[in-house]
């Protein structure tokens, strides 16, 4: 009889990725596993499911705001039809484990775990939990969390494993990426994402400092911008600098791997994902957190200031001018951005995924719990 897994972590890439990375450690792990998934109606994740052609059935689970608004009361009567929903496909499934990356797929999906005494493992990406997250820590058979900074904030025992991360990310190699970019031996790569969704901020930024980047300084830059601004961005880039070789902007990419691997100097948000990806390939940072969401991804990326590996910006004073005088100042100091890159390498761990995979089979019953992974109690 096979073993059954089924992950919620729909709703955005960041919570449907580390699933998918879990889940290609755990087919290593135990090699007749069946791992099945929950997303969202109308959400991204919906799509990445059905282009991996991977089991999958869709909840109309809903954000749930902080404050009592129309959407507010919408995302509640979703949550409850979901919750219904989850039980059905918990019952069709019947699987031994449930594991979820929190957010507002992941509540109903654990809830309705909880109601069918199915147990469930909670993972938590950020250094302050999500509501989702928090509210469902009780009743979880086990938690693994990306950070230990995040353990003080659950009231229970958790396990420190790290951000999971694909094996196509992470596996990417530094020279392979540069030439499959095109980026000559001797010239700075500038990387730039604000997430899956963009980055304003980040967006126009870049776009301010263009022309200085790619002459005074002769990087290449990679702008992965976001469907949000793609199309001004594209033209607004022409009227700048023109069909510039050095300039690619993209609006999404399936694989940040190759980026990040090529990459002397990355710009970004403060997404755990996003984060995890850069340390893993030792790439020095520039972090714009974002600045609403409860301030969570300052909390994130405070970290990376401290030990070295990132400079740290506000949104608020992150401009083109303030972007060029730290690319003018880092990529012209390379003793510096090698320490960078080299705290940045030891805050990333490789075995994050299978570190989860390992803990999951445990609490269902289809391994022991992994070497290395870290117990902290909060």
């Amino acid at each position: 009889m096979a073993e059954r897994v089924l992950m919620a972590g729909g709703g955005t890439a960041g919570h449907l990725f580390p699933c998918l990375a879990v889940a290609e450690e755990l087919a290593e792990l135990v090699p007749n596993v069946e791992v099945s998934y929950v997303g969202a109606v109308g959400r991204i994740d919906a799509g990445i499911l059905a282009d991996r052609q991977l089991p999958h059935d869709l909840i109309p689970a809903l954000p749930l705001p902080y404050r009592m608004s129309p959407e507010a009361i919408a995302g509640f009567r979703a949550l409850v039809q979901s919750t219904g929903l989850a039980r059905r496909i918990i019952s069709r499934l019947k699987p031994d484990v449930v594991f979820s990356t929190g957010g507002f797929v992941g509540a109903p999906v654990v809830l309705a775990a909880r109601l069918a005494r199915v147990p469930a493992v909670l993972h938590v990406s950020d250094v302050l939990p999500d509501r989702s997250n928090r509210m469902l820590a009780r009743w979880a058979a086990a938690i693994t969390v990306n950070s230990p900074a995040a353990a003080e904030r659950l009231e229970r025992d958790v396990i420190v494993t790290g951000h999971p991360i694909r094996r196509e990310v992470a596996w990417a190699e530094r020279e392979a990426s540069r030439t499959e970019l095109g980026v000559a031996p001797d010239q700075p790569l500038i990387a730039v994402t604000g997430g899956s969704q963009g980055a304003r901020t980040l967006n126009y930024a870049v776009l301010e400092a263009l022309p200085e980047l790619l002459g005074e300084l002769g990087a290449r830059v990679v702008h992965l911008s976001g469907q949000l601004d793609y199309d001004d961005l594209k033209h607004k880039s022409q009227e700048r600098v023109g069909e510039h070789e050095g300039y690619t902007l993209i609006d999404h990419t399936p694989n940040l791997g190759t980026l990040m691997a090529a990459a002397d100097l990355v710009i970004t948000r403060a997404g755990a994902a996003s984060l995890a990806e850069s340390c893993l390939h030792g790439a020095p940072m520039i972090v714009v957190p974002y600045p609403h969401a409860g301030g969570h991804q300052r909390l994130n990326a405070e970290p990376l200031e401290e030990s070295g590996a990132a400079v740290l910006v506000d949104d608020a004073d992150f401009t083109g001018e303030r972007l060029l005088e730290l690319a003018r100042e880092l990529l012209g100091d390379p003793e510096r951005l090698a320490a960078m890159a080299r705290a940045a390498a030891e805050a990333g761990n490789p075995q994050a995924a299978s570190e989860v995979a390992a803990v999951l089979a445990r609490v269902a019953g289809f391994a022991a719990c992994p070497e290395g992974a870290e117990e902290v109690e909060s």
